[in-house]
């Protein structure tokens, strides 16, 4: 007999019933789940109440999975990449294995491998750079938890951005354009070298050559050129006073600023850290100069500690605070 319960806090990934539960949402994620697997599954989940037990268990930590639309790209691309692949759908199954376990092994799982990139086609995780040519022979570069999917045919080539921050060399090809998608809107190259972030709620745009025209799903649309940089939401293009050049200064693992906010230079460290980083509003409004190392984050913050009046806290590897020296207690 299984030794889950409905009051268990957290259900053993060696469970048959949490295995079964993790089959379920592979399934239904998958995209390829019809009517006769969606009725399937109802039935299963009322056979027994730890069935139903352990799916609300994974609803709470990983949101409701079986009303995503059928249109979702999201959800053709994790179809084609959990058919297609034996490996990403052991490494999806692992993930969320992970992710049941407890709060801090699950968030831990999390930080080192989001959920939402295991699927996509172009991935890296904490504290990985990546860079590879595309079919067309175009080149992109992955900073650290980034995910991108691929999808080109005969009219367009598309990249659709799900996290994280790309570099993209653009291949010339005058019968096909090149256009990277946000949450946000589209990115169409008018020219080769371009930056991409995705924040939450919002893009980045940095072109290092040529131009590329930003449209945003509102309608909002701009050009921008060599050497500019904006931030869009999906109705408004707001130019930002940074360098191109420096943003991408990561494809070679450094941060570079130029009297740029403390918090700017640690959200870049993030990625390349498994645990949490925080510092606190006061720090983070310090003013930073200079080219850090991304891949030694202590010597990063040892650099930031002897040219900036704070005070960097490290409870474990895993949890470091950085305050101001005066507010330090």
């Amino acid at each position: 007999m299984s030794a889950f319960t409905p009051t268990a806090s957290a259900p053993a990934v060696t469970d048959p019933i949490v295995e079964a539960a993790i089959d379920w949402i592979i399934c239904l994620r998958s995209g390829d789940a019809g009517p006769v697997q969606h009725e399937a599954f109802k039935q299963w989940r009322l056979q027994d109440v730890r069935h139903d037990t352990a799916i609300r268990h994974l609803e709470q930590v990983l949101g409701t999975f079986d009303g995503l639309p059928a249109s979702s790209y999201v959800r053709s691309s994790a179809r084609r990449a959990l058919l297609k692949s034996p490996d990403r759908r052991k490494l999806l199954r692992n993930t969320l294995a992970l992710l049941l376990v407890g709060s801090g092994t699950g968030l831990l799982a999390q930080r080192i491998t989001p959920l939402n990139t295991v699927t996509a086609d172009l991935r890296t995780s904490t504290g990985q750079r990546k860079h590879m040519q595309l079919a067309d022979g175009s080149q992109i570069w992955l900073n650290a938890r980034s995910a991108a999917d691929i999808d080109f045919d005969e009219s367009t080539r598309r990249i659709h951005l799900r996290s994280g921050e790309i570099v993209v060399d653009v291949a010339a090809d005058a019968q096909r354009p090149f256009i990277v998608e946000s949450a946000e809107g589209s990115m169409r190259a008018l020219g080769t070298r371009f930056l991409v972030r995705q924040e939450e709620g919002a893009t980045v745009l940095a072109v290092l050559h040529s131009a590329v025209r930003i449209d945003a799903k509102d309608g909002a649309s701009r050009t921008l050129v060599a050497g500019e940089t904006a931030r869009f939401d999906q109705s408004q293009i707001t130019a930002i006073d940074t360098a191109s050049g420096a943003a991408a200064a990561w494809v070679d693992g450094f941060i570079e600023v130029h009297d740029r906010p403390l918090r700017e230079v640690i959200a870049a460290m993030r990625p390349y850290r498994s645990g949490f980083l925080r510092v606190t509003p006061q720090a983070g409004a310090l003013r930073v100069t200079g080219t850090f190392p991304l891949d030694d984050s202590k010597r990063t913050l040892a650099a930031l500690a002897e040219t900036l009046p704070i005070v960097i806290r490290s409870r474990t590897d895993y949890w470091i605070s950085i305050e101001l020296q005066d507010s330090a207690s």
